[in-house]
C-alpha cells in the first residue's frame, strides 16, 4: 500500500465537504491525540476561511485607504449626551441599523474614522461599503439610465454599512436625493449609513 501524501491530503480536502455523521465516525475511531490533531486541523480550516472572507470583505468595501481605529486622536470629536466613543467603536449601531452624520471642517478625521469603522465592520465579518457621494449618484444614475437600478440598489443594500463622505458638497439631482434619503422606498433601507459633512 502506497504512502499517503501532503498532495493526496490537498486534492481531498477540494472535494470534501464534511458532514456531521462523517466527522463523529472519524473522530469516535481516533486516539485522544488523534482527536486532538484533527481538531486543530479543523480549527485552522475555520480561522483561514475566516481571514479569506475578512479579505474579501476589505477588498469590496473599497476604501479610499485602510485606516484603523487603534491610535485615532478622539479630542477633537464631541459626541451627544447619551453616546460615546464605547457605543461607536462597538458597531452595535450596525445592528440596530441607526445612522450617524460625521459633522466637522476639513481635516478634522471624519474620512479616516468612516474608514477606519467600515474596515473595523469588514474585520467582524460585516459586509460594508465605501462611497464618496458624487461617485454613488453617478453608480445609480447610471444604473437607471441602463434599466438596473433596482437590481443595483439591492446588491448596495446587502452591505450592513455604508458610508457616504463628502455628502452636501456638490448638488445631487432628484434621484440621488430619493435614494440617499434614509428610509425611504426603494432605498438601502436595512443599512446603516455615516453621512460625512463638511462644517458650514
Amino acid at each position: 500500500m502506497s504512502l499517503v501524501t501532503v498532495q493526496d491530503i490537498i486534492e481531498t480536502g477540494r472535494q470534501a465537504s464534511l458532514t456531521n455523521t462523517v466527522l463523529a465516525e472519524w473522530a469516535e475511531k481516533g486516539t485522544p491525540k488523534q482527536r486532538e490533531y484533527l481538531h486543530g486541523m479543523l480549527l485552522a480550516e475555520h480561522e483561514s476561511r475566516q481571514a479569506s472572507r475578512r479579505q474579501r470583505l476589505l477588498t469590496a468595501a473599497r476604501l479610499p485607504a485602510l485606516k484603523s481605529l487603534v491610535g485615532f486622536d478622539y479630542s477633537s470629536v464631541k459626541f451627544p449626551e447619551d453616546y460615546g466613543r464605547e457605543e461607536l467603536t462597538s458597531l452595535e449601531f450596525i445592528n440596530r441599523a441607526e445612522d450617524l452624520v460625521l459633522y466637522g471642517d476639513v481635516g478634522t478625521g471624519k474620512t479616516h474614522l468612516a474608514s477606519a469603522l467600515v474596515a473595523a465592520a469588514c474585520r467582524e465579518g460585516i459586509p460594508a461599503r465605501f462611497f464618496t457621494t458624487s461617485s454613488l449618484v453617478m453608480q445609480l444614475r447610471r444604473a437607471k439610465d441602463e434599466g438596473r437600478l433596482d437590481r443595483e440598489l439591492a446588491n448596495i443594500g446587502k452591505n450592513r454599512l455604508l458610508a457616504i463622505d463628502e455628502f452636501g458638497y456638490l448638488p445631487i439631482d432628484n434621484l440621488g436625493t430619493y435614494r440617499l434619503t434614509p428610509r425611504a422606498p426603494g432605498s438601502c433601507s436595512k443599512s446603516s449609513r455615516m453621512a460625512m459633512k463638511k462644517e458650514a
